[in-house]
């Protein structure tokens, strides 16, 4: 056992012999009443002790195997607490759910510390936070049926992050579940963000389920998290968690505002097309007879639509079962239309896309019509030559799943698209052959400001840069993502994308007063120490773009060529004083420009 393991160890010891933990609650607010709904409990170890921090506490406990004793502990701290201060509010505390699985947790302890504290059972809520995998399921129902039987409720913590949270959910039937906070930051400006928790709430309407948005810290993530249902809301935008927490909020943590800034990212893959719907059905023709129809549908009951074609094999509609077959079976309908053929029951107007179209722009036009499709079915066509069918439900599906893939892989400080729909989009580009420029951009003399002004300043540098990208690019044809600290790119379709660098440029130029002190303005930057305590100095952030236009070079066989001369061009950019753009030529000439 190393010395820091002796010392985390010991600390441990010490803290469940004399129940040394320090209990902090935050509000929980009703989004519908603009008021406390309740308090989560929080925990934190001795403050002049390495158990401190709830993270090193709890990895200690794991390591030790007492992470029993330490829930229970948690727990009843929490509980006398909350006792003491006779708030007027619902208790969330935490647990890990392996620890109610154990054959020796002792369940009853929960009840007594509540009538100790004088509480009840109801003001309860018992969070199930996943650290690990559950793996009885029909265990750990019975173990919350157990606390919800005794009037205790249930919540799932950190929906989104954990092992397998939507199993859980259903497994278990909580009162509330709690949005990971990842879904929450800086929704206000990400449409897929906002799709994905919209579909939450829609779950949990359904099976009667209370929503809580998690680590709200924004003005515009509140106004976005209130437009969608969601039930209550925590996070340092009403209050941080405190020993002695507020019990009223500020009015003006409530009023509206509108916030304009929606950026749109071009995502596209080569295999997110109508082809990826594709199914095939058997066409008809205009002079098909009316007996041979009602022969196609009876002999195939899963089909739904027939498409029909003109004789030059282009298409002229679809035939819909339902209501062909409501003719067909009526008293009179064969009498009257026995002499007809397919044209006699067309529906011409039945929705067609290319069958090289986007899901996202198939997804666009149905939705930007007035009247949304009646049917699922819709003709997928190849310059009006009939390919196939596509489903509505399956592109409703496969939209989803990319909206999830997005959400995952996007990067949580700039809201910006990261590494894995970065590699997509280039793919994309080498497989289709597309003139494109690529563009890198990299924040010069980050590291010193970082370090000089600390890391929330820092942060706020990348934000306000992921939102001049995204202002500069024409977001319909150009992509936008961020490569990781202070590395950027833009895919640019766009015609004129030098013009649109030199103004990002320029932009940028202009807003380095509000990075710095006026100290460091006049001086032009920044004096600090380098690794060897040497004096430096570094200039004022500016920004070197590295272009390269894949098109002057060939053909591209693969990702790691094309991104290796493209790195090549940042690394000239970054030689070059002040803000700069470099584009990188197989001649090697230089290509520069500076603002």
């Amino acid at each position: 056992m190393t010395h820091d393991e002796k010392l985390h160890y010991q600390s441990l010891l010490d803290i469940l012999a004399t129940d040394s933990l320090t209990p902090l609650f935050q509000p929980i607010i009703s989004m519908k009443d603009n008021k406390i709904y309740g308090y989560e409990g929080l925990i934190r170890g001795p403050s002049d002790g390495p158990l401190h921090s709830p993270i090193n506490l709890f990895n200690a406990a794991a390591k030790y195997d007492r992470l029993a004793e330490l829930d229970l502990l948690c727990r009843k701290v929490s509980i006398q607490r909350f006792g003491e201060l006779n708030l007027n509010a619902r208790l969330f505390i935490n647990t890990i759910p392996e620890i109610l699985l154990q054959k020796d947790y002792q369940h009853g302890h929960t009840l007594k510390y509540i009538k100790d504290s004088n509480l009840d059972a109801s003001q309860v809520v018992i969070e199930l936070t996943e650290q690990y995998p559950i793996e009885d399921y029909d265990l750990m129902a019975s173990a919350t049926k157990y606390y919800q039987d005794m009037g205790f409720s249930i919540a799932i913590d950190d929906l989104g992050a954990g092992y397998s949270g939507l199993r859980t959910w259903s497994e278990i039937k909580p009162d509330f579940v709690k949005i990971d906070r990842h879904f929450l930051n800086d929704i206000h400006n990400d449409i897929n963000k906002q799709k994905f928790v919209q579909s939450i709430v829609d779950i949990a309407k359904g099976v009667d389920c209370k929503v809580i948005g998690e680590g709200i810290e924004l003005r515009g993530e509140y106004l976005q998290a209130n437009t969608m249902n969601i039930d209550y809301a925590q996070g340092f935008y009403f209050a941080r968690p405190n020993s002695k927490p507020t019990e009223l909020l500020d009015c003006s943590l409530f009023s509206s505002r509108k916030n304009n800034f929606k950026p749109k990212f071009n995502i596209e893959r080569s295999d997110n097309t109508a082809a990826k719907l594709l199914f095939y059905v058997k066409p008809i023709y205009t002079h098909t007879k009316f007996y041979d129809i009602g022969e196609r549908f009876q002999s195939s009951p899963e089909l739904t639509a027939l498409p029909v074609l003109n004789d030059d094999a282009t298409v002229a509609g679809v035939i819909w079962r339902t209501e062909f077959l409501t003719i067909y079976a009526s008293r009179y309908g064969k009498e009257l239309n026995s002499k007809k053929n397919a044209l006699s029951f067309l529906d011409i107007k039945a929705l067609k896309v290319d069958i090289t179209l986007s899901l996202n722009k198939i997804s666009q036009h149905i939705t930007s019509q007035n009247n949304l499709a009646q049917h699922d079915d819709f003709l997928i066509t190849s310059s009006n030559r009939y390919k196939g069918m596509g489903k509505l439900l399956h592109l409703l599906k496969e939209i989803t799943e990319m909206q999830i893939t997005f959400a995952r892989h996007m990067n949580p400080l700039s809201n910006l698209p990261g590494n894995v729909p970065i590699s997509q989009r280039i793919n994309h580009s080498i497989e289709t052959q597309q003139d494109i420029v690529i563009c890198y951009f990299d924040l010069d003399n980050f590291k010193p400001y970082n370090d000089t002004y600390g890391f929330g300043e820092g942060d706020k540098v990348l934000r306000k840069t992921a939102k001049l990208l995204t202002d500069s690019a024409d977001t319909d044809i150009d992509f936008v993502g961020h490569v990781g600290g202070d590395d950027f790119i833009i895919i640019f379709q766009s015609s004129d994308w030098q013009h649109r660098c030199n103004s990002t440029l320029n932009n940028f130029s202009a807003l380095t007063s509000e990075f710095y002190s006026q100290e460091h303005l006049l001086n032009g930057g920044i004096s600090a120490l380098d690794r060897n305590s040497e004096p430096v100095f570094y200039p004022l952030l500016s920004i070197s773009i590295g272009a390269l236009r894949p098109h002057d070079f060939g053909f591209f066989r693969s990702e790691n060529d094309l991104v290796s001369i493209a790195s090549n061009a940042k690394s000239a950019a970054k030689k070059i004083p002040g803000n700069s753009l470099y584009q990188i030529k197989p001649s090697k000439q230089l290509s520069n420009m500076s603002a």
